[in-house]
């Protein structure tokens, strides 16, 4: 599952970026909508900060989260076949594989594939 920190995601057609999200990432969603705006939570199980997926409104418009991944290859791949647009993969010395893409709200997201020889105990990339 990536890995995320706490954000909302907007957009435009809420149950279709709840699939987008499920079948890329593996996420999780509980509907906390109460009849008004559609809320989607994805819980980090532990092992992250919450997130969730609503409606698009002009607060709630332009997050950019950074999403851990185990394959960067495969998950631009399994993005692009489900909505999503590919981006440029850059290496980055010490730290690992890192990636712009968008998902299918046209939402920007960032994509990291840790360097797994350069990361210390406890996950944390070395200086």
């Amino acid at each position: 599952m990536g890995r995320i920190l706490n954000f909302h995601l907007p957009a435009a057609d809420v149950e279709r970026a709840v699939a987008f999200y499920r079948d890329v990432f593996g996420w999780k969603f509980t509907s906390l909508s109460d009849g008004g705006v559609p809320y989607f939570h994805a819980s980090a199980e532990g092992i992250g900060v919450e997130a969730a997926i609503t409606a698009r409104t002009s607060i709630v418009a332009h997050p950019v989260p950074t999403i851990e991944v185990d394959d960067i290859d495969n998950t631009l791949a399994r993005l692009a076949i489900t909505g999503g647009q590919q981006g440029a993969v850059n290496d980055i010395p010490g730290i690992g594989r890192f990636a712009y893409a968008r998902d299918s709200e046209g939402n920007t997201i960032a994509l990291l594939q840790r360097d797994v020889s350069s990361t210390a105990p406890g996950g944390v990339a070395s200086p």
